[in-house]
C-alpha cells in the first residue's frame, strides 16, 4: 500500500526576524546642539531634568507624575526633548552603557543601569500629545537611521492630525518594517485604539510610555506576520499554518 505523502511548509523566520530586531532597537535621533539648563523650564520646584530622570524610574506612579509635570511645562519642553535625540547624546548614552556592562560583569550586587536619555525624550513627546508637533522634523530623521526607529512612528500617532502627513508618506517608505508600522498606527488612530488613547489618559493610574510601546510593538510584530502570510500563499490556509501536519494512521490489518 502506498503511503500518503504530505507536504509541510516552514515559516521562514528569517524575513520576521530583522523587523523583531528593529522594533527592539532603541535608537535616537540626529540633531545636535545644547541648551543652557539656566533656560531649562521646571514644574513645583524640580526642573524639566528631573521630571525626564524619572521616566527611568520602573515605578508606574513615578512616570506617570513625571508625564504630568511635562504636559503641565508645554511645548517649551520640545526643545530640551529634541535635544536628548541627538548624536552628541546618543554616543554618551552608548559610553555609559559599556561602562555599565562592564561594571556588572564583576559587581557583587546589581548595578543600576544609566538613564536613557531616549526614553526621557520618547516618553516626553509622548506625553505632550498634539503640544509636541515641532518635533516631527526630528522624528522623521528617526527613520532614515540604520536601523529605523519605530517607535517614532508611535509618538507621531500621539501627536495628532499634525503627525498624519509624516505616517501617510512613511507608506511608501523603502523598509518595509517602516512600511508594516505607520500601516499599523493609523489603523490605531482610525480605531481609536486603546493602545494609543488609553482609556485613563491622565493621573496616576495612566498606562506608562513603556507599557503602551510594548502593545505597539506586538501589533506591529502581528500586523508583520499577516504580511509574510499574504505575500506567501502556501501558507494562506489553515492546513499549511495552522493546523500541525496529520499524524501517521497504522496500517490496518486484513481479517483472516
Amino acid at each position: 500500500m502506498e503511503k500518503t505523502r504530505t507536504t509541510t511548509f516552514v515559516l521562514n523566520w528569517k524575513e520576521i526576524i530583522p523587523l523583531c530586531f528593529l522594533i527592539t532597537i532603541v535608537g535616537t535621533g540626529c540633531l545636535t546642539g545644547s541648551h543652557p539648563k539656566s533656560n531649562e523650564p521646571s514644574y513645583q520646584g524640580k526642573s524639566l531634568s528631573q521630571w525626564l530622570a524619572d521616566f527611568n524610574n520602573p515605578s508606574p506612579k513615578c512616570q506617570a507624575l513625571a508625564a504630568d509635570a511635562i504636559r503641565h511645562i508645554g511645548s517649551q519642553a520640545v526643545p530640551f526633548l529634541v535635544d536628548r535625540l541627538s548624536e552628541a547624546k546618543l554616543k554618551e548614552s552608548k559610553l555609559k552603557n559599556k561602562k555599565w556592562q562592564e561594571k556588572q560583569k564583576n559587581a557583587v550586587y546589581s548595578v543600576p543601569p544609566p538613564p536613557s536619555p531616549w526614553l526621557e525624550a520618547m516618553a516626553g513627546l509622548d506625553a505632550l500629545g498634539p503640544e509636541a508637533a515641532d518635533a516631527l522634523p526630528t522624528l522623521q530623521k528617526l527613520l532614515q537611521k540604520d536601523p529605523p526607529d519605530l517607535q517614532a512612528l508611535y509618538v507621531a500617532a500621539r501627536i495628532g492630525s499634525a503627525g498624519m502627513l509624516l505616517l501617510t508618506e512613511s507608506l511608501t517608505n523603502e523598509v518595509k518594517a517602516v512600511r508594516i508600522s505607520s500601516q499599523v498606527c493609523l489603523d490605531m488612530m482610525r480605531s481609536h485604539s486603546e493602545v494609543l488613547y488609553p482609556k485613563i489618559p491622565f493621573g496616576p493610574d495612566t498606562p506608562s510610555f513603556a507599557l503602551r510601546n510594548c502593545e505597539f510593538n506586538s501589533l506591529v510584530l502581528k500586523a508583520a506576520v499577516q504580511v509574510y502570510i499574504k505575500e506567501h500563499p502556501e501558507f494562506n490556509s489553515r492546513t499549511n499554518f495552522v493546523t500541525p501536519p496529520p499524524t501517521s494512521q497504522p496500517i490496518p490489518v486484513p481479517v483472516q
